[in-house]
């Protein structure tokens, strides 16, 4: 759903585009609200990027889009069976996106019917926090079908070693491949002027801002950050957070609420919802940090954003890509403890020079993720699988 935001809205229409643009047709059905790139919506838009994650003049056009209407959080789409048969029957590769959601159930099941070989993109489900979320639930699904999904396929995608490294326990028969996924940095390099979110949101503000961009989400650790940040203003009275994007489930927003109001962040804290845009754009120009305690992520586009957008991070060291951005000093990676957090935050507010030169740092290591490279490794897997040939020993890291 788009308006969830995360790696539904910024990365999956840019996975299927990064292949076509390789020469391929490649037709993404989506279950829910759709992306923006079918025929219609290409008309009304008219390429407005503040809409679309790519402008429409820079869409392949062996690339399509159908969309279907979806219901629940599982995106159950009654519509869809018929034309994702037809489509599925005349395909030689089936791509699956996450694992417990209908429209992946159904592509497995196509797929199967149709004799054609699948992949599937992880997308973090099997990271051991994510797990627990709905276990039950997950539990007797993965007893019933989710595990053949897993199993029977030609590969499973993980977007970093760490997520690869989150299968082993699990003993999966089906083979591993590692692509990165990647980030347009261009839209990052011009930024809005300086003042327009503080403006909008802080009546001006002038002093330290903290920007935390993504889903409002259990595994995020807004409450270590909401923490975290109490024990910064203890030591920098000025400073300000801003949380930025959609609550996921929808009600959560109120228990970030409820922190915020516990360690005393009302008047120091906003809560702004979705940005997306020009609006999104303007929360980087504004912000000094980006801040991200996460339990688990494996490959966080608003990390890569904020790199993109030359702006230091302080992250916790259950991020995938830690090690990157240490070593290339971007910024700092820290446990996840409040205390150490709020140390981090606070030597890196005390030092504009070194956030300058960090945040450049940032840029460049963002620069090294590329749409094409990540089109270009999936390429290579779906040809190996059609051909009969062994997976390339660089994507599966053996």
């Amino acid at each position: 759903m788009p308006r969830s935001g995360g790696l539904g809205l910024v990365g999956v229409p840019r996975i299927c585009q990064s292949v076509a643009a390789r020469g391929h047709q490649v037709d993404l059905l989506v279950a829910g609200d759709g992306y923006g790139y079918s025929e219609a919506d290409l008309a009304r838009h008219q390429g407005a990027k503040s809409v679309l994650p790519m402008a429409a003049e820079e869409i392949p056009s062996s690339f399509s889009e159908i969309d279907f209407p979806a219901y629940g959080r599982w995106a159950f789409a009654p519509t869809q069976p018929w034309i994702a048969q037809s489509t599925c029957r005349k395909t030689d590769f089936v791509l699956l996106h996450s694992l417990h959601s209908f429209p992946v159930l159904l592509g497995y099941l196509l797929a199967r019917l149709n004799g054609k070989p699948y992949g599937i993109y992880l997308n973090g489900v099997l990271a051991p926090f994510q797990r627990l979320i709905s276990f039950r639930k997950k539990f007797v699904y993965e007893r019933i079908i989710a595990r053949r999904i897993l199993d029977e396929a030609s590969f499973v995608v993980c977007s970093s070693v760490r997520e690869q490294e989150e299968t082993i326990p699990l003993k999966l028969t089906a083979p591993s491949i590692i692509s990165p996924l990647g980030i347009d940095t261009a839209p990052y390099c011009n930024l809005p002027a300086r003042g327009q979110f503080r403006d909008r949101y802080f009546n001006g503000h002038e002093g330290p801002l903290l920007l935390y961009l993504g889903r409002l989400n259990s595994k995020k650790g807004l409450d270590l950050l909401t923490e975290a940040v109490a024990l910064v203003v203890a030591q920098e009275p000025n400073v300000r957070l801003a949380i930025v994007g959609s609550s996921d489930p929808p009600g959560f927003a109120d228990e970030v609420i409820q922190w915020i109001h516990y360690h005393g962040l009302d008047d120091r804290t906003v809560m702004t919802g979705l940005l997306t845009g020009p609006d999104k754009l303007s929360a980087f120009a504004d912000a000094d940090l980006f801040v991200l305690p996460s339990q688990a992520e494996n490959f966080c586009f608003a990390l890569f954003e904020s790199m993109s957008s030359r702006l230091p991070v302080v992250i916790s060291d259950t991020v995938s890509w830690t090690a990157e951005v240490a070593s290339s000093g971007a910024g700092l990676v820290v446990p996840r403890d409040p205390g150490k957090f709020a140390a981090a935050i606070v030597e890196l507010l005390a030092d504009k020079e070194r956030r300058l030169l960090m945040g450049e740092q940032g840029h460049r290591l963002a620069q090294s993720f590329s749409w094409e490279k990540s089109g270009e490794r999936l390429e290579r897997a779906i040809d190996c699988v059609l051909r009969g040939n062994p997976l390339p020993s660089d994507l599966t890291q053996e």
